[in-house]
């Protein structure tokens, strides 16, 4: 079941997977194949949370130097800080926070939006 769904989702632009999609949809219509309903059910299910996730993105730390800025963290991770607390000058001088960006198009996160002000894409 999980070939089937992984054919299900893998391109739906090629020819072959669109006349496999509509020959185990007309065979579930017709009650001839009831264990292809799981599958396809479960391929849809994951396109569509493929789908969901494309048009999100991560934050990043907008100082380059840091580890956080070339490997982006979900904005769940980070809750309610607009700035990176690995950073130097963290805790004391206002002057040296490096701020969160938006991995997508880097604009600089100034409150704990739970989206791009920018791009308008959804944080991870």
């Amino acid at each position: 079941m999980d070939m089937q769904c992984d054919l299900l989702i893998s391109d739906l632009r090629n020819p072959t997977t669109i006349a496999l999609m509509q020959e185990n949809i007309g065979n579930i219509s017709d009650g001839s194949s009831p264990n292809c309903a799981g599958a396809l059910k479960l391929g849809f299910d994951k396109a569509f949370e493929l789908k969901k996730r494309e048009g999100r993105v991560l934050l990043q730390c907008s100082n380059q130097n840091c580890s956080w800025h070339s490997n982006p963290v979900s904005y769940w991770s980070v809750g309610s800080e607009t700035y990176c607390p690995r950073c130097p000058g963290y805790e004391y001088d206002c002057y040296t926070r490096y701020y969160y960006q938006c991995a997508g198009c880097g604009y600089q996160r100034s409150s704990n939006n739970p989206s791009c002000q920018s791009c308008g894409k959804e944080f991870v």
